[in-house]
């Protein structure tokens, strides 16, 4: 797994940020089996993982149900890493003071659920937390367009929140936010594609311009383990043996 240094203050205008260059996987722990969370939690950790992805979902947004606050509390006090919690609910607002409360460090929101992002995103920066834009697949990127230089990454969505179903139009997606992002000066904001992440599909998502490869069940599911794993991925994505 290999990782990227982002500059200490990227907004300031006076500081040009220098783009990201490197790759990193990213645990999804919604991939782990249910009944091992805390076993997938540890194996994370010892694998040295800096930082983890929980999927916080309301059955409303999407179908599913999945890590409250209780279950991130449990998790930040188990994780040594960076937190990242994707709100896949509807109005996110009303999650962020506890999330707050937990420690969690990185809140990426999606555009879709709710009507004042830029709201949302300054009540994040209150907070002291990292914010992050998510985009589903059928969300154009001008969604996020005035709101991208506030941010630490856009994620976009390479499957239906909900589903597994690799969609591979998603991959040019990334490869025009990408130029935009570098157009406008903005190469240190990091692109996340989340959802139906494999080894084999790793190499073509870097190349067009991903840099945070969210991986869920390929990661938790292989069968020679999460350490190895991760490197095969890591390698993957960077086009080494």
């Amino acid at each position: 797994m290999t990782s990227a240094t982002v500059p200490a203050d990227p907004a300031d205008p006076a500081v040009p940020a220098a783009p990201v260059t490197e790759v990193t996987v990213v645990p999804g722990l919604f991939g782990a089996d249910p009944l091992e969370y805390g076993k997938a939690v540890a194996d994370v950790s010892a694998a040295g993982a800096e930082l983890l992805h929980l999927d916080v979902m309301d059955g409303v947004f999407v179908p599913d149900v999945s890590f409250g606050l209780k279950a991130v509390g449990a998790v930040r006090t188990a994780f040594g890493g960076r937190l990242d919690a994707h709100l896949q609910v509807a109005r996110p607002e009303t999650y962020l003071d506890g999330l707050a409360a937990v420690g969690v460090d990185l809140v990426t929101v999606h555009v879709e659920g709710t009507p004042h992002i830029g709201r949302v995103l300054r009540e994040l920066e209150r907070s002291g937390i990292a914010a992050g834009l998510a985009l589903n697949p059928g969300t154009p990127l001008s969604a996020v367009e005035e709101v991208a230089h506030l941010v630490e990454q856009v994620v976009v969505m390479a499957v239906n929140p909900g589903t597994s179903d690799f969609l591979p139009y998603t991959v040019d997606k990334i490869r025009r936010l990408r130029a935009a992002l570098d157009a406008r000066g903005l190469g240190h904001i990091r692109i996340a594609a989340d959802g139906g992440v494999t080894a084999e599909r790793a190499a073509g998502l870097r190349a067009a311009g991903a840099d945070r490869l969210v991986v869920a069940s390929a990661l938790f599911k292989d069968p020679a383990g999460v350490a190895s794993a991760l490197r095969s991925l890591g390698a993957a994505a960077a086009g080494t043996p």
